[in-house]
């Protein structure tokens, strides 16, 4: 029988790690996190374990003795979706010399240390503030790996890859005896092995579609499900807007086209261009992408423009009846005129796939994995099958947490979009287990 260890948990959130390690037969003596809705469940959930508020107003005298160091620091400064500045972010790129500052102020340093944060912390900054966290845990005598996983690589219906960052002192043997857990080969999950047919929302939530996704939804599930037999879906954007036109953009943009050039060709869903100044013609018949101030496309752009006007004669016949079948296509907002088909040669059936609501289009995935959990509400997944949306417990489940309390007692904003942006936050329990099962179980 193993020894129980003892383990703080920092950025708590919803308690994945204090989930993974406990389970495993560990003991949290302490945690901390910053947000008070977030810190009210925990208390909820795990009565037994007392967490405080903002890590750096603790006492660091406080903190008690542990085997265990674990957390995913604030991940902003290094992420695409923040604004990169890493170390220098005021506000939470110093969260790492934080647990420096924990590890320092311990009579007895933790033997093991386990953090997550993004993939792409390992490029920041020309690779320096990765090798700052290896240094820095090396001078404290922490022998150190890290590996990018996702919880799909290991048939947990979640696409999500982070790195995870493991160390343990090499006064008590380093990491001779660890290895990453393997990935799986072959991905058998699927986004069925969550729902529950029964859930019912809680109070603040809205699974279901509007009338504009609707028929947003039914136009491109008729465009799917009618599409030749012997044709493909091709897997680039399809943009629906450069069906029928034949405006420049190799050599030239429309910006940089005279209006005599301009004039006599044909702009959006091949609408013949017949305008009395420049401005017009850009504004009233060329594309939104196409109509920048631009005098070179970049190539991503030409490429994409090339393969939609030679996608749509190579299946003219079928456009053109669609169109007239569908003219509401084209008075949809801006986004939603654009399919991506992330299916390859999947069957071309909607009810079982995933569909995606986004800025860049209407996505289609395959159910085998979700896509990375949004902090936006309404990016969340739309399950033809059910006809609805991810619920709050099966967001739980996809990040395999079982929760006695979920984040249903608040306010409807908390429920509406915290409660999504806390389990996409959280590190998902299943594959924290798998790692920690490595890493301590020598």
């Amino acid at each position: 029988m193993k020894k129980s260890l003892k383990f703080i948990d920092l950025y708590a959130g919803l308690g994945g790690f204090h989930q993974a390690l406990s389970k495993l037969g560990h003991e949290c003596v302490w945690a901390s996190e910053y947000n008070l809705n977030l810190r009210k469940l925990y208390e909820k959930n795990f009565p037994e374990t007392p967490i405080e508020g903002d890590i750096f107003k603790v006492d660091l005298d406080s903190i008690p003795e542990h085997d265990i160091i674990c957390g995913g620091f604030p991940c902003q400064p290094f992420s695409r979706a923040g604004k990169m500045l890493g170390f220098e972010d005021l506000k939470k790129g110093n969260h790492f010399f934080k647990i420096l500052d924990i590890i320092d102020s311990k009579i007895n340093k933790p033997k093991y240390i386990f953090l997550e944060n993004v993939e792409t912390i390992l490029k920041h900054n020309n690779k320096e503030t990765f090798e700052v966290i290896k240094s820095e845990l090396i001078k404290r005598d922490y022998e150190i790996d890290s590996k990018i996983l996702s919880p799909h690589e290991f048939n947990i219906p979640h696409h999500r890859r982070r790195l995870f960052i493991v160390g343990c002192l090499k006064s008590k043997g380093g990491l001779n005896h660890f290895n990453f857990p393997e990935k799986h080969k072959v991905y058998k999950s699927s986004i069925e092995d969550i729902i529950d047919v029964k859930t019912k929302p809680f109070k603040g939530e809205n699974l279901y579609l509007d009338s504009d996704k609707k028929l947003v939804l039914n136009i491109w599930k008729d465009f799917i499900e009618s599409f030749p037999d012997n044709k493909k879906i091709p897997g680039f954007p399809i943009w629906s807007q450069e069906w029928g036109a034949n405006y420049p953009y190799e050599n030239k943009t429309p910006f940089s086209s005279s209006l005599i050039e301009l004039n006599g060709k044909k702009g959006t869903y091949g609408e013949l261009i017949k305008a009395s100044n420049h401005q017009d013609a850009i504004e009233k018949f060329i594309p939104r992408y196409s109509a920048t101030k631009l005098n070179q496309f970049p190539k991503w752009k030409i490429n994409y423009i090339k393969n939609n006007r030679e996608f749509y004669l190579d299946n003219k016949k079928f456009i053109d009846d669609f169109l007239i079948k569908h003219p509401e296509l084209k008075k949809l907002k801006f986004s939603n005129q654009k399919l991506e088909w992330n299916c390859s040669e999947a069957p071309k059936i909607l009810d079982d796939k995933l569909v995606q609501f986004r800025p860049s289009g209407v996505r289609i995935k395959l159910n085998n994995w979700n896509p990375a959990l949004t902090t936006i509400r309404s990016q969340n997944v739309y399950i033809p099958k059910i006809r609805r949306k991810l619920s709050l417990l099966e967001t739980a489940r996809l990040q395999s947490m079982n929760l006695k309390h979920l984040p249903d007692i608040y306010d409807n904003k908390f429920i509406a979009n915290g409660g999504y942006k806390a389990f996409g936050n959280a590190v998902n329990v299943n594959l924290v287990g798998l790692i920690s099962k490595n890493l301590l179980n020598e």
